[in-house]
């Protein structure tokens, strides 16, 4: 556990020395990803991660080397698996390899893994209540195929900043933990180190402090990696006569990647898709409509990633059947496969969650004020600038409803505040509702909250064919609204530099109408 405890210190500061390196040599060597297609990301990103990764994996090899030396075999095995894949991947992130050429490349180096470094899966365990399932002759198909099937695990959930490292951080610290306590010095030593070069990576990866998105990715060539480290890993410790945890208990050490990829594939050839076909049907991609930030999507996936996880773990400990074990994950399994197939029931519901715990949303655009006593927009303007830090400008509209009988009802007002999910620190936008908040204390009744754009992708609203969803937008989304005022506001510091009020439109004029999202723009 000693040989562990140094070497995590150590992968971290490697992984980030090479990285940072490689952030200023990677636009030379054309290792940038671009906007486009299915991503998600605004700005051009090295994707370098993987250079960390094996960085912290080169280092722990040369410590297994040295001090395990008998096993001498296997540590190069190991070495050459990694860098292969490493290769492999940082060609398909510069020149996209076909997907063929990436399970050929990954069924040979998951051989190389069982001839090589003695890793192979000769049992499942007891998973079905009739015993020890033994593989015999299917042991090495059914390895290639878990190798396989854990490297591109990995590799999908790699959507958004922070998450593939944490996921598969989460992993390799719970497997440090149980290779220490139990006693399995080489485990523990890899584990670590891997460890290490992922805590190195994610200091560019996620964001934090000042830096509000990422300053590298991870790549194919670091999630693939990943992967099979990951995979060799968790095979090792299951195997044997003196395995240290079940077949059952990995699944659960490595649920999130698994269960999100399986589901996502199958509902792939459900609709006649190839199963590597790229779509938005991730878990975090669902959290992300549903309103969720980056990095609120991140700390969710990693917590019960943790959870699940601990469950593995916890049934270790306990003595939990692993055929028992083994019916729970299938259930979650096909319980996760039953919510996330409608996602115009799931991301509504994920948007009440996230309603409920209060959390800034991810297209956050402002502050809606419902049962506004404000007559006028510069009134509103005088309570808003103050609590604004920094030079900006903001959008003050005042509504009036009316209600079916032709009175007027309900005030209500949207201030947008010209920020951006990729340069406004989250700290900023929760600050700015607070102080309003406080501002609008002294009114009675004002209700505020983030305002944020809705999704019609995930609406069940937008089809207006089913009778109960046209009931719906009658009711609440077809009121007579009229705007009332409009204000175009510029801050320095909290002080009003100068503001254009458009009051009502008078009678000959065109009507304007409300709409039902605002988005702010830079």
């Amino acid at each position: 556990m000693m040989h562990g405890l140094i070497v995590l210190p150590l992968a971290i500061l490697v992984s980030a020395i090479v990285i940072r390196a490689m952030i200023a040599l990677a636009p030379r060597a054309g290792l940038i990803d671009h906007p486009g297609e299915h991503k998600q990301h605004e700005h051009v990103t090295p994707f370098i991660g993987g250079f960390g990764i094996m960085a912290a994996l080169l280092l722990a090899v040369v410590m297994l080397i040295s001090l395990y030396p008998a096993q001498t075999t296997a540590w190069i095995s190991l070495l050459i698996c990694g860098g292969t894949m490493f290769l492999v991947g940082l060609m398909d992130d510069r020149w996209k390899l076909g997907f063929r050429i990436r399970l050929v490349v990954q069924a040979v180096l998951a051989l190389l893994m069982v001839y090589g470094g003695a890793i192979s899966l000769t049992s499942l365990g007891n998973v079905v209540f009739t015993g020890n399932v033994a593989l015999g002759a299917l042991a090495v198909p059914f390895t290639v195929f878990a190798a396989i099937g854990g490297i591109n695990a990995l590799n999908m959930v790699d959507g958004i900043d922070g998450l593939v490292g944490t996921i598969a951080g989460i992993t390799l610290l719970l497997i440090a933990l149980m290779t220490g306590f139990g006693g399995d010095g080489p485990m523990h030593l890899l584990s670590m180190a891997l460890l290490g070069g992922v805590g190195g990576f994610l200091w560019f990866n996620m964001r934090h402090g000042r830096q509000h998105r990422a300053r590298t990715f991870m790549g194919d060539n670091g999630s693939m990696t990943l992967g099979l480290l990951i995979v060799w890993l968790l095979i090792s410790l299951t195997q044997g006569e003196n395995a240290l945890i079940s077949p059952v208990a990995a699944l659960w050490l490595f649920a999130i990647p698994l269960i999100d990829t399986l589901s996502v594939m199958v509902r792939r050839v459900l609709m006649g898709q190839s199963p590597f076909t790229p779509d938005r049907y991730h878990l975090h991609h669902l959290l992300q409509r549903a309103g969720f930030r980056v990095e609120d999507v991140v700390t969710s996936i990693g917590l019960l990633h943790l959870v699940l996880g601990g469950i593995g773990v916890s049934g270790l400990l306990w003595g939990v059947p692993e055929s028992v074990m083994f019916m729970a994950f299938l259930c979650l399994f096909a319980a996760y496969v039953t919510v996330t197939a409608r996602p115009w029931r799931f991301v509504p519901a994920l948007r009440g969650i996230h309603r409920y715990l209060d959390l800034a949303p991810a297209a956050n655009c402002g502050v809606f004020f419902g049962n506004c006593a404000l007559e006028h927009v510069e009134q509103i303007n005088e309570l808003v600038a103050p609590q604004l830090r920094d030079n900006t400008a903001f959008r003050t509209r005042l509504y009036q409803r009316m209600e079916a009988d032709g009175n007027p009802g309900m005030r209500y007002a949207v201030v947008e505040i010209m920020l951006d999910d990729e340069t406004a620190p989250l700290t900023h936008q929760i600050e700015y509702l607070r102080l309003i908040r406080k501002a609008l204390h002294p009114y009675n009744g004002v209700y505020i909250r983030s305002y944020v754009h809705r999704d019609p992708f995930n609406d069940r609203r937008i089809n207006l064919d089913e009778p109960a969803v046209e009931m719906r937008v009658r009711s609440r989304r077809q009121r007579k609204r009229e705007l009332l005022e409009e204000s175009f506001t510029y801050v320095d510091h909290g002080r009003i530099l100068d503001q254009d009020v458009k009051h009502k439109k008078t009678e000959g004029e065109d009507p304007v109408g409300a709409p039902d999202t605002l988005i702010a723009r830079h």
